[in-house]
């Protein structure tokens, strides 16, 4: 008897620790769906820097404003070396952390991969409100370079 009183003790201690700690815990919240881009098909572009590559996200910034980090990870093939950034609500193509993707040599099916995550300030241009983040670039030294972007996707999530 007094074997089971004590194990019964020691379970109810432990759930008075465990679930006020599971209770407190923040919980993952789904991304809403103008935050994040998913692409699975092939799309090439071509020309010299900088112009849209026709990938945007989208978040709605408080009264306060506050940074958000942008993310782009893809695969993608290179017939030169590539800037790549991002226009910021209709701006003009900026430049933030790894700017570049190197080519990927003459293999026909080989695809390279990069990510960039940046955070993006407040006094960068974003607004009270909607805020757009559209991935661009274009070539370093040849506007008949193309790159391909592959299976890729693109985030944008307010930073807290």
């Amino acid at each position: 008897m007094k074997t089971t009183s004590i194990a019964a003790k020691c379970l109810l201690g432990c759930l008075a620790v465990i679930c006020p700690v599971i209770a407190l815990a923040p919980t993952a919240s789904a991304v809403q769906t103008n935050e994040l881009l998913r692409v699975e098909q092939n799309q090439s572009f071509q020309g010299g820097c900088c112009f849209s590559w026709l990938e945007t996200v989208k978040v709605t910034e408080p009264a306060h404003v506050v940074p958000v980090t942008v993310t782009w990870s893809g695969d993608y093939q290179a017939t030169g070396y590539f800037f790549i950034g991002f226009s910021i609500n209709g701006g003009v193509c900026n430049f933030y952390g790894s700017l570049a993707l190197a080519p990927t040599g003459n293999f026909e099916n080989f695809f390279d991969s990069h990510t960039l995550q940046v955070v993006i300030e407040p006094s960068d241009g974003l607004v009270k409100g909607k805020n757009t983040f559209t991935l661009c670039g274009g070539g370093m030294l040849s506007p008949s370079d193309i790159v391909t972007l592959g299976f890729n996707t693109l985030s944008v999530r307010i930073t807290k």
